[in-house]
């Protein structure tokens, strides 16, 4: 049960363009949970993110409360086009929440962590062939049916690689964090291999990454990779030696083309009508915040239409009346939606949540020896909140369920590997809970 549900999980990651096997997977969350009951009493000895956790229960409890005010009708709660834009804050960090350590063995948790890579890999592949297949020499992709066409035109560009997501800016966040896993695993290793699968999965989803033409995930990418890893002189090393054969001519390839070559120029370019836009839906939340410094207007009302509002301007005014509207529009920033829709007490919520999982992971990673899958998950996990960090200045990552389900999803495997190490370290009494067992003892430390 709790493997066929994790892997499940975990293959919907990949994508989000059929919604129904998401719903399914993120559901098995639920009986996993109530199933796991020996390993949730160990819970007590506080290995696990209990801070974060905490942080999220009075998070969803304020987000409901907030949108109960706002006079919105609960039965919005049973439409799944609330569910998945509005509200989809509510199902992106229920791993966090209900995938508990289930005592999934290491070997299980690499698996599926590769599935998850080679997935999106294959994705990506087909994707560099269709791309070549429009710019370079016609190669018949073509004539795949609709559902294989991954390179897609838009507006503002064209032959954008979308992989099997709705949106190029999703398919960026999920490929910039499948790249940093694939850099951590391949880079951390104690003796880099060109010939291996880290290196296989970083070439594809790097390249996946730069054909989703998302601006905002090449630059968090880049920032996350130097603020967590090229801190240590080592890595940086190992990094010129072993990754530049595998970066450097896929990078050089790809930026040879015109249509990736002018999205990445186009990073700086603030006349660019996109990134124009955004600071209008910036002035939005802002105005927002302004008329309610402290619970903001209420959860899901930034995008509703012709608001009318209750209260005590600028002190706390919600929005209570109005057209509600169930879309994918937001503030393109998440500290400003969420100053926006809940004010400084739900931004304070929100960053508690990532920062608590964040210094979980960088205390827990320490019983990893160095080069170890448990040590280099874990500091691409923390790579990941970081890049959650700043593709959040421009898009709203943190209140949508596309990268920080797949976050939070690796940080509960992770768990899984710490409460592995602490059985094996002897910290746990090992007989079932039926017979006094899995209670925490004085033992010696982690080596």
């Amino acid at each position: 049960m709790k493997k066929t549900v994790t892997t499940l999980m975990v293959m919907s990651l990949a994508g989000n363009v059929l919604p129904a096997f998401n719903v399914l997977a993120i559901s098995g969350l639920f009986p996993m949970y109530f199933l796991g009951r020996d390993a949730q009493s160990m819970r007590k000895d506080g290995y696990a993110p209990e801070a974060a956790r905490r942080f999220l229960l009075a998070a969803y409890v304020y987000w409901f409360v907030s949108y109960l005010f706002t006079g919105a009708p609960l039965s919005n709660f049973a439409s799944f086009e609330f569910l998945r834009f509005d509200g989809a804050l509510f199902t992106a960090y229920l791993p966090l929440l209900f995938f508990t350590d289930v005592r999934l063995d290491p070997a299980f948790v690499r698996r599926a962590i590769g599935l998850f890579l080679t997935i999106l890999s294959l994705a990506a592949l087909l994707g560099v062939a269709e791309f070549a297949d429009r710019t370079i020499v016609p190669l018949g992709f073509s004539v795949l049916p609709d559902g294989l066409q991954l390179i897609h035109n838009s507006s503002l560009t064209n032959n954008i690689f979308h992989g099997l997501f709705r949106s190029h800016n999703g398919a960026g966040a999920v490929y910039a964090i499948a790249a940093l896993i694939s850099f951590s695993l391949f880079v951390g290793s104690k003796k880099p291999a060109v010939l291996s699968w880290s290196a296989f999965w970083l070439a594809a989803n790097f390249a996946g990454l730069v054909l989703t033409q998302s601006r905002t995930a090449y630059v968090s990418f880049l920032v996350a990779i130097l603020l967590v890893f090229f801190r240590r002189p080592q890595t940086l090393g190992k990094t010129l030696k072993y990754g530049g054969v595998v970066l450097v001519p896929l990078l050089y390839f790809l930026l040879v083309q015109p249509a990736v070559m002018q999205r990445t120029e186009a990073v700086s370019n603030l006349e660019d009508p996109n990134i124009l836009i955004r600071f209008i839906y910036y002035h939005r939340a802002l105005d927002d915040f302004v008329q309610s410094p402290i619970v903001g207007t209420g959860f899901g009302r930034f995008n509703d239409q012709l608001k009318i509002h209750s209260g005590v301007p600028h002190l706390v005014y919600f929005a209570t009346g109005g057209s509600i509207v169930n879309d994918d529009s937001h503030a393109h920033n998440s500290y400003l939606h969420f100053l926006a829709e809940g004010g400084v007490l739900g931004l304070g919520l929100m960053l508690g949540v990532w920062v608590s999982a964040f210094r979980w992971i960088g205390r827990q990673k320490m019983i990893f020896e160095e080069g170890s899958f448990g040590r280099n998950l874990a500091e691409a996990i923390q790579a990941c909140i970081v890049l959650e960090f700043f593709m959040s200045f421009t898009e709203h990552m943190m209140g949508t369920a596309v990268s920080s389900l797949a976050i939070l999803t690796m940080a509960s495997l992770f768990l899984n590997l710490v409460g592995w190490k602490y059985r094996l370290a002897g910290l746990f009494d090992p007989r079932p809970v039926s017979e006094g067992g899995l209670v925490p003892w004085t033992a010696p430390s982690i080596p």
